[in-house]
């Protein structure tokens, strides 16, 4: 079973993801970005940190089962993160890719992951960012919510407490049957 996590940037989908697999033996998919390094981030257990030359060569390779332009950077899972995993594959995919994937293809469940604006605000302003990045990020925000439909599972992160263990109870669902 493959699991992709979605929403708008800020919403918490990583540190979500990362509760889940404390709770449950799921794999995470590490996606390739030309995005700049944070200076929590970790090469290869966060993403892999690449240039965009290199982004670009691994798309004319068809290294990816999807990618997307996301702002200014690119933002890619590779083919290989999805084979001979013994375990739930968990990706956290840009709207537009997710909603690639789960339209191609019915192994995969999509969970939109979103949070009230004014929280969405909060944090992107505590990521140090500027009102212009911000209204930008909103009006993204605004747009990924028009695919929430596609998505298989709509959660609200209200508390990471309660959005992790409504996760679970998705996951153990979705395992029996």
């Amino acid at each position: 079973m493959i699991i992709i996590f979605s929403g708008p940037s800020g919403v918490g989908k990583s540190t979500i993801i990362n509760e889940l697999i404390k709770e449950h033996e799921l794999y995470f998919s590490i996606s390739h970005t030309t995005r700049e390094k944070r200076h929590n981030e970790i090469e290869g257990q966060d993403y892999f940190f690449v240039t965009t030359d290199q982004f670009k060569e691994l798309i004319s390779e068809e290294f990816f089962i999807e990618y997307e332009k996301y702002g200014t950077d690119y933002y890619g899972t590779g083919k290989n993160q999805l084979e001979n995993k013994n375990s739930i594959i968990v990706l956290d995919v840009e709207v537009n890719g997710a909603t690639k994937l789960l339209n191609n293809n019915k192994h995969f469940v999509g969970i939109f992951i979103d949070i009230e604006n004014k929280e969405l605000i909060k944090r992107l302003k505590e990521r140090g960012h500027d009102e212009i990045f911000i209204d930008k990020r909103m009006a993204l925000a605004n747009e990924q919510r028009s695919r929430i439909n596609d998505f298989d599972y709509i959660v609200k992160n209200v508390d990471i407490n309660t959005t992790v263990n409504n996760i679970l109870d998705i996951i153990c669902n979705l395992e029996e049957s």
